[in-house]
């Protein structure tokens, strides 16, 4: 196989087997994008591309709800957000315990 053969194979993979799975890419990703400006407002960056991956694997499951691998994912990118409170949460105790407080 070779790297363009590879290239290839992706192209078909995004543009016409995942199309079985999600839907066409323009109903998809327009979808997506309406839950994308739902949670524009987050003033946590990272828990805000946290909740837009959330909402792209939502706006997938609208199209085919029995995809387990999208509510898989759902879990996985709720527990990213328990991650980044806890790393935040320690960041803010190692800035305090050097300021003496």
């Amino acid at each position: 196989m070779t790297y363009t053969s590879d290239f290839d194979d992706a192209i078909r993979t995004v543009t016409q087997d995942r199309g079985i799975e999600y839907g066409h890419p323009r109903s998809d990703f327009l979808r997506a994008q309406l839950i994308k400006q739902a949670v524009r407002d987050c003033p946590n960056p990272a828990i805000r591309h946290a909740l837009e991956m959330i909402g792209v694997k939502m706006a997938r499951l609208v199209f085919n709800p029995n995809h387990l691998d999208s509510v898989i994912d759902i879990a996985g990118y709720a527990r990213t957000i328990a991650m980044i409170l806890d790393e935040q949460e320690r960041i803010l105790k190692e800035a305090n315990n050097e300021q003496g407080g």
